[in-house]
């Protein structure tokens, strides 16, 4: 019997994307204001550097907070930021993200409130899922929100999963676990044995079985 669903934040329950533009001018105009003089190859370097080692850890589904990233880039670029600059830097990132919630969630979370326990796993370095759901007052629906910011780990690595199901107080024989992602969301619930929805958006060739199929967040009220 499933007691609780799980579900992945971006692409699944809001959609958006960084403004990498706006956030790399006006980070690079915040660093001048804190004494950078060096030339803007000398900071592209530093920045790639940067996201070799968040890359790095990726590909071994583990996580590196922004605030961490930002501070190694911050100390090669011969800055010595304190926690308030790290915080601004932070904040910046995330007033850069545009987030916006698909169509009906709300009443769709009404719907299962009533009958499960609600959990959110989202793969960030940062915490714009977390803002997001704050903005959207999504924390009355949700009884646990992991972020794989907050224990390191991403999926499909199976113990974030784990680590939700244990916030919840449930087997993974009593979850399920929604999201858009074939690689991190259902072939992450398979290896820790949860049941899977996976949400098409795309064309996305099906090489990972879910155990079932959905093209909106709408259809999972008449699925379970």
């Amino acid at each position: 019997m499933i007691k609780g669903i799980l579900f992945d934040f971006g692409g699944t329950l809001a959609l958006g994307d960084l403004d990498k533009d706006y956030f790399a001018t006006s980070f690079l105009e915040y660093i001048r204001s804190l004494g950078f003089r060096g030339r803007k190859s000398q900071y592209e370097k530093a920045r790639k550097g940067m996201f070799e080692r968040l890359m790095k850890a990726r590909s071994i589904n583990r996580e590196v907070r922004l605030e961490e990233l930002y501070q190694g880039l911050l100390f090669k670029l011969g800055l010595h930021p304190s926690g308030e600059v790290i915080d601004y830097i932070h904040q910046l990132y995330i007033r850069s993200f545009s987030v916006e919630l698909v169509s009906g969630l709300k009443e769709v979370f009404e719907c299962l409130n009533e009958r499960y326990s609600l959990a959110v796993i989202s793969n960030s370095m940062s915490d714009v899922p977390r803002e997001g759901i704050k903005k959207f007052d999504l924390e009355q629906y949700l009884d646990t929100v992991v972020i794989s910011r907050d224990i390191g780990i991403r999926k499909p690595d199976p113990e974030i999963f784990n680590f939700a199901l244990h916030n919840l107080g449930i087997e993974s024989y009593n979850a399920i676990h929604v999201g858009d992602s074939l690689k991190e969301d259902i072939q992450g619930a398979k290896n820790a044995g949860i049941k899977t929805i996976w949400i098409k958006r795309n064309s996305e060739e099906m090489n990972i079985q879910p155990d079932y199929t959905i093209h909106s967040i709408k259809e999972i009220t008449s699925l379970l």
